[in-house]
Order: C-alpha cells, then sequence, then structure tokens
C-alpha cells in the first residue's frame, strides 16, 4: 500500500517539535507499505531548507516531499494564513506528481490541509482519513484569534466539509472525539488515538545529572515545562507560581521551548527580578529526553480555555515515557488517566491556589517522586506505547484503503 500523508508542520528528532508523523511513517513503512509524505518548512522541524520549489528527501525511508512554503511560530497571523494557503497549492500540485497512490492520511492543523486532501481525492480518485490534532476553528475562536463572523461561518462550513468528505477521521483525544461527533454526527467511523510515548528515546535510566550541575540545579526542585511558548500556552501562569513561590529557595521552575510570547515572559520575569524561573532556548529533539530525565516534575500548562483541556500534548506523553511525574495546570481526560495511575496531578483550569498546594506537596514528598514516576513509565508502557498506536491508525488506513 502507498500512503500519501500530508502534514504541513512535519518534523524529524534534529528538530524541536513532536514527531508523531515522522514515527508512524517509519513504523508503517516498516511493517512493508510505502509513504510519501508531503510538507512545507517549519522552522523548528529539523529538515533544511534548500532551493526550489518542490524538494525531495528520503529520511529514514520515507519519501518527504517539502514544497516552497515557510512557517514559524512567530509569524504573525497574516503571515501564518498565506502560509496555509500557499501549502494548499503547492501540496496539491505535489500530490498530482506523486504515481501509484492508494490512499491519502491528511493530519491537521491546519485545518487547510483537508482542502488538499479532498482535492486530491477527487482528482486522483483515492479515498483520505483525516487526523484531528487539534480541534479547529474551535480553538482559534475560543481564544479570540478569529472574530470576523463571515471568517468564522466559512471555517465551521470547512470543518464540516472536511468530516464529511474522509472515509474515516483519527481523534488525538475523547474530547476532540466528542467534539467532532457535535460537528458531524454519527455517519462516520472515528478512531481515538492519542499522542504517543516513545519508549526508546525518553526513558528514566538516561542520566540528567551533567545539565543539573551545569545549570546551577543541583539543590533544586526542578519543575519544567518544554515545548511552543504561544497564547494558547499561558505560560504567564508560570510567572505568577514563581512569584508566589519566591521565597521558597529550593523551588526551580524552567520554561524550555520558543514561540511568539518567548521573549515577553522573559522580559516580565526580568521587569519583577524573580530568580527561581528562567526560559531557555529549545534543544534539538534528539536532546530533550537529558532534559527532560533532569527535572524532578514535568510540567503541561495550558491558557484558561476549557477547549484546551481536549488537547493530547507530546510533552505529557515524553514525560510519562521519561519516568517524571507531571503537573497539570488543567483537568480533562489527562487529569484522570495520571491521577488514577498515581502518576501526577491535575487542578482546576489556571487555578493558582490550587497548582501551588500540588507544588509544594510534591517539593514536600520527595521520597515519593521515584514511585510516581515509575507509576508513569508503567502508563506509558500499558497505554500509550507508539508501536501500538501507529499499528492501530495503520489498520484504519488499511480498512480505508481496501474499501476505496
Amino acid at each position: 500500500m502507498h500512503i500519501l500523508y500530508l502534514h504541513q508542520h512535519f518534523a524529524i528528532p534534529s528538530g524541536s517539535t513532536g514527531t508523531r508523523s515522522y514515527e508512524f511513517a517509519r513504523r508503517w513503512i516498516k511493517a512493508g507499505h510505502k509513504v510519501t509524505l508531503i510538507t512545507g518548512h517549519y522552522d523548528i522541524g529539523g529538515l533544511e531548507l534548500g532551493k526550489g520549489l518542490i524538494q525531495k528527501k528520503t529520511v529514514k525511508g520515507i519519501n518527504v516531499v517539502i514544497v516552497g512554503t515557510t512557517y514559524s511560530n512567530k509569524q504573525s497571523f497574516i503571515r501564518r494564513i498565506m502560509s496555509f494557503l500557499c501549502f494548499i497549492f503547492f501540496s496539491i500540485y505535489a500530490g498530482l506528481l506523486t504515481k501509484k497512490v492508494d490512499v491519502i492520511y491528511a493530519t491537521s492543523t491546519p485545518l487547510t490541509v483537508g482542502i488538499s486532501a479532498i482535492a486530491l481525492k477527487w482528482l486522483k480518485r483515492i479515498p483520505f482519513v483525516f487526523e484531528v490534532r487539534d480541534q479547529w476553528p474551535e480553538i482559534p475562536i475560543e481564544l479570540g484569534v478569529i472574530k470576523n463572523k463571515i471568517m468564522i461561518k466559512l471555517l465551521l462550513w470547512l470543518e464540516k466539509t472536511i468530516y464529511k468528505n474522509s472515509s474515516a477521521i483519527v481523534a488525538l483525544s475523547p474530547g476532540m472525539n466528542q467534539g467532532i461527533r457535535d460537528v458531524l454526527g454519527d455517519s462516520k467511523p472515528i478512531t481515538v488515538a492519542s499522542n504517543c510515548s516513545d519508549l526508546d528515546a525518553f526513558y528514566p535510566e538516561l542520566d540528567g545529572s551533567k545539565i543539573r550541575k551545569e545549570r546551577g540545579w543541583e539543590d533544586k526542585f526542578v519543575f519544567l515545562h518544554f515545548g511552543a511558548m504561544g497564547k494558547a500556552n499561558g505560560l504567564d501562569f508560570v510567572v505568577d507560581i514563581a512569584e508566589k513561590l519566591e521565597d521558597n529557595k529550593d523551588i526551580h521552575f524552567v520554561l524550555v521551548g520558543d514561540g511568539s510570547e518567548k521573549q515577553r515572559l522573559k522580559d516580565r520575569i526580568a521587569r519583577i527580578g524573580l530568580p527561581n524561573i528562567e526560559i531557555l532556548d529549545s534543544v534539538p529533539k534528539s536532546e530533550l529526553p537529558f532534559w527532560v530525565t533532569a527535572a524532578d516534575v514535568s510540567m503541561v500548562i495550558f491558557a484558561n480555555h476549557p477547549i484546551l483541556e481536549h488537547n493530547s500534548a507530546n510533552k505529557f506523553f515524553d514525560s510519562l515515557s521519561a519516568g517524571k511525574p507531571i503537573l497539570l495546570n488543567y483537568s480533562g481526560w489527562q487529569r484522570q488517566v495520571l491521577e488514577e495511575s498515581k502518576a501526577g496531578f491535575g487542578c482546576e483550569l489556571c487555578n493558582l491556589d490550587e497548582f501551588v498546594k500540588k507544588v509544594l506537596y510534591l517539593n514536600s514528598h520527595r521520597d515519593a517522586i521515584a514511585t510516581m514516576g515509575a507509576k508513569a513509565r508503567e502508563l506509558a508502557e500499558r497505554k500509550f506505547n507508539i508501536d501500538k498506536l501507529a499499528a492501530d491508525v495503520l489498520a484504519v488506513i488499511s480498512s480505508v484503503a481496501d474499501d476505496g
């Protein structure tokens, strides 16, 4: 089976963002299938940008086609929209040049990748599966990024049209599954396949002592948040927590990553003069496991918007795999599985007082950290193994290809 994989924000381990598509494609190739992946250039994706409208590379057996679009989390809203629109046309063109394709697998965000999938479905007369990583346009609408009523109606229509034209849908969380059902009804099969724990890349036995020594964390209890620093991440919450706990000299907060809010956050920390929080640059995905191991607790933080509680953030699964207790500033399905497994805690969404209490509890129960970490790793192995989830999604794709 030849799978045409559409993912505008594709990344490899040398980048500094999630590699779900890379890991899935490698496993599908190992299972005996061919994968051609069409992507744009994502500044933190790890792919080198060459010259020409279309560039072709082979990455671990994946036929990667990079079309002439660029994207960055630092771009303005208008520039992002232009990137999305350009990718539609370029990806359709590249897709038409790809021969003997059996099925299309299109993953959002952005939602507009579904337009490419629909066009190629009709032009090549093959079915497609649509993967919903973030529920668009509901998230930007709730965050107030999109306010124009005509634009909102257009995007909601587009969302429903993409769902209807797909042969099957993959959702990354139970909440997303329900959100899709609210739009689509029961007319289409939906498979929940969350983001995954890469058990071979992140594991508790890695040695993070060198990082702790270099950063001066040896006598600190370190809470780490890694990944994007955009509006949806709401990292002012961590600065607020650090300000409340400034007198607790042994508790230290670390933010590792990049994004549109990074410089503003750094400026705010400097203005307040907080000594117990630092912001560091992104590190390649291949180096990130050592940073996670170097911390005592992983944090997953989101802004105060209930729809974000349905997320399936990579950092959650990477931290489980690394055997780290996790502290969330929200509830939802991740809090449920975390607390049921005794691998960490969630909170009422953006509740500062509750979060502070749990930070202090973890700091005063350091003898329990190893046990919580072991339960986190066990949860990763039992429920979020990337091999199993890649196989589950491949089964959906194979079923669609057979019926198509």
